[in-house]
Order: C-alpha cells, then sequence, then structure tokens
C-alpha cells in the first residue's frame, strides 16, 4: 500500500496529486530530514548543528497516513520543501534511499547524482519539486493537501 497526496476540488474530484509510493519511502524521506536537523537522537548525541534554517515542522510532525496539510500549512510546507531541496542537490546520493526505488531508477536508466535526485515519484518525477507543486495548487485553489 502506498502514499498518495492530492487536492479535490468542491465536488470530490481529485484534481492533482502525487503518487509517493510506498510508507516505508516517504518516512525514510522524513526520517533524513530529521537526521539533517538538530532534533535527531544521532545530531542530540554528536552535537551536530541543523543543515537548515527553517525547524521543518510542517513535514515533520505530520501523521504519514491520514489527515491534510490545509493551505496556511501548504505555505509553510512550501518553505521547507524549497529548503531541503537546496541542501540535498548539495549532498551525495544515499544507497540505501536509492535500493527502495531501485526498479523505478532501473527502468528509466536513472542514476542520481545528489541526495535530492534519490527523491522520486512513482513516476520518476523528483518528489520534492512535485510536493512544491502541489502545494503552489493547494495555494492557488485554496484547496488542502489529502492524505489517501
Amino acid at each position: 500500500m502506498g502514499l498518495y497526496l492530492c487536492i479535490f476540488d468542491e465536488d470530490g474530484e481529485d484534481i492533482c496529486g502525487v503518487e509517493v509510493g510506498l510508507y516505508r519511502y516517504f518516512e525514510e524521506f522524513r526520517n533524513l530530514i530529521s537526521k539533517y536537523t538538530n532534533k535527531g537522537l544521532g545530531s542530540k548525541i554528536l552535537k551536530r548543528k541543523s543543515k537548515f534554517t527553517l525547524p521543518m515542522t510542517t513535514l515533520l510532525n505530520h501523521s504519514d497516513c491520514d489527515g491534510s496539510w490545509n493551505v496556511d500549512e501548504c505555505v509553510q510546507l512550501k518553505m521547507e520543501l524549497q529548503e531541503i531541496k537546496q541542501v540535498f542537490m548539495n549532498e551525495l546520493p544515499d544507497l540505501s534511499i536509492i535500493e527502495l526505488k531501485q526498479d523505478i531508477f532501473k527502468f528509466y536508466g536513472i542514476k542520481p547524482e545528489n541526495l535530492f535526485e534519490c527523491f522520486i515519484d512513482s513516476d520518476c518525477e523528483f518528489l520534492i519539486d512535485r510536493l512544491i507543486e502541489l502545494c503552489d495548487l493547494a495555494i492557488q485553489e485554496n484547496r488542502p493537501i489529502m492524505f489517501q
């Protein structure tokens, strides 16, 4: 079973969505972000400083299996995702993350060159970019992003 993030119109019709993939994949995405903040246990023990200026609470503090991000949260989420993208573009790829989507990478013949490129949706589009686009649409349409 996988995670689908989407926006519905007033009639309940799906206007746009992102097929993230397995819940485990989204969990690994958020775990890695947590690792790059100063909130993770390893960071606290090693006294590492966060690589982010934002606390990433909109992304990290939301359940991955239910609910929604309202329009105000989408504004904050977009800022978080933009910062994540900038940081991840300057980090080396993570082989354990690549392993989770290796079938799609092999099918499309893609080899991630940085951490940003390790995260793709089920259509082999960059996940962070797709989530930013989804936030833009949610803001434009004044509709929440729903977890399905």
